[in-house]
């Protein structure tokens, strides 16, 4: 068991103080922690000396589990929660990856939590005793848990052969657009760099998309005086239509577009417009599995403009080490990523299309590739103490 730290008047301050218990030096912490829930995980590693890609790391979980975080106070609760009931085990490193922006102090603000949490890694290292705290955002560590997937665990999509210690990139639609890319070191060692990529321009390519654009800039605009001087923005966001309530917003376009406001049907229309926010784009996606016109198109158009974001992340980072589809998109509707439709618009590149046709392109089959590259980046953060 943990002993309380005693301060220099002989007085036990259990709640104030770190304990004082070495930590396992084969044991790390990683978490997955969003505005709603958190998932810890408690991991042992078998071999310390290496780290393997092409699979999870070698060892075993101790324990592991979810917390909603409006039962908790802080974070730092729920952390001293999760390690107390894991038998009071102390980790040598934790990594967590936060659905937010990371400060460079490694700060990160939850503002849908209800009593406005923030997640502070000197904070946490101090008061849970843990050497080495490290926070990643969430899409940092989809691009660590690329380094996971087994061959059985992504589709490739074309031709491309990769190369060994070329640039690795993913990209991947759910809530949001995220993009990264990984690059590799003398060793061949890679390490992923963030990105705000799905926050660059939307491109349309066709009059149908276009005009999609033009209603969302309308949709999307503002007048307050903290956004470009007052001044109403001209562009507006790929990830407006390459997400969840982006598919949402494709679906919002045709339902009234002239040449397809007389195909909607009723049924899935009422269904659409009774949907809370966040589930408008499962509407949709259920829709076109059971063929209502609209849906179909509103899919076609997403896809379409999917495979011409992925394209243009080939020609912004040349990912020769694989080019990663992943996302709860991608994995629960993989026949839109393998269509016709999202790999002619990704080779679509004018003179550049041959180049892109040589980046090696693969489809993620599984969902939890964060929760797999927080744990892969706790055990690198171990290996290298």
């Amino acid at each position: 068991r943990r002993t309380a730290a005693i301060d220099s008047g002989g007085m036990a301050d259990a709640d104030a103080r770190p304990f004082m218990q070495k930590a396992d030096d084969h044991l790390v912490m990683s978490g997955d922690c969003g505005g709603t829930n958190t998932r810890l995980v408690l991991f042992r590693v078998s071999d310390r000396n290496f780290l393997h890609c092409g699979k999870p790391p070698d060892g075993d979980v101790v324990f592991s589990k979810k917390y909603l975080n409006s039962e908790q106070k802080s974070f730092t609760d729920v952390c001293k929660l999760f390690l107390e009931e894991a038998g009071d085990l102390l980790p040598m490193a934790c990594c967590l990856a936060c659905a937010g922006a990371i400060t460079a102090d490694q700060k990160v603000n939850f503002t849908n939590v209800k009593t406005g949490w923030t997640i502070d890694g000197g904070v946490l290292k101090a008061e849970l005793g843990i050497p080495k705290i490290k926070l990643i955002n969430d899409f940092e560590a989809q691009g660590y848990g690329l380094l996971t997937l087994r061959d059985s665990e992504k589709k490739k999509l074309n031709d491309g052969v990769p190369r060994a210690g070329a640039p690795i990139a993913c990209v991947g639609a759910g809530t949001g657009l995220g993009e990264c890319f990984l690059t590799a070191d003398s060793r061949g060692v890679y390490t992923c760099h963030p990105s705000e990529g799905g926050h660059a321009e939307f491109a349309p390519r066709s009059p149908l998309t276009h005009d999609l654009r033009d209603q969302l800039v309308r949709l999307y605009a503002t007048a307050d005086p903290a956004v470009l001087g007052g001044s109403r923005p001209k562009r507006v966001s790929v990830e407006r239509v390459v997400s969840g309530p982006g598919l949402a917003n494709i679906y919002c376009f045709l339902r009234s577009h002239w040449a397809y406001v007389d195909h909607v049907g009723e049924k899935i229309d009422q269904e659409f417009l009774a949907a809370p926010k966040h589930m408008m784009g499962a509407v949709v996606a259920s829709g076109a599995r059971e063929a209502d016109y609209v849906c179909k198109k509103a899919v076609d158009v997403f896809s379409e403009c999917y495979g011409s974001e992925v394209g243009v992340a080939a020609l912004k980072w040349m990912p020769f080490g694989g080019l990663y589809v992943s996302g709860g998109i991608a994995a629960k509707n993989p026949e839109w990523i393998e269509s016709k439709t999202f790999y002619d618009a990704y080779k679509d590149k004018g003179r550049l299309s041959p180049m892109v046709e040589q980046v090696p392109l693969y489809l993620v089959l599984t969902e939890d590739t964060g929760e797999r590259g927080a744990l892969f980046a706790a055990v690198s953060m171990l290996l290298e103490l």
